[in-house]
């Protein structure tokens, strides 16, 4: 028996950011802001590789804390 995947139903990085871009659109201006509290959150960045072969290197990080991310409206003085 095959399985099939809803391809809707796939969450990738664009999605992600496509749907961060929309919240922050909607937080701008309405003194908003999203708190996050870790505990031993590890993220692994695989190694990676640049432009011509260069080695880009890894990183593994662990957060533990409070992060904090506040959208706000700016306004230009144009003289």
């Amino acid at each position: 028996m095959s399985q099939t995947v809803d391809e809707n139903s796939k969450e990738g990085p664009n999605q992600w950011a496509e749907l961060m871009v929309q919240l922050f659109d909607r937080l701008t201006g309405k003194e908003a802001e999203i708190s996050y509290d870790f505990q031993n959150l590890q993220i692994d960045l695989p190694k990676a590789v640049g432009p011509k072969g260069q080695e880009l290197g890894s990183a593994k990080w662990t957060i533990n804390g409070r992060l904090v991310i506040t959208a706000e409206t700016h306004t230009k003085n144009l003289k």
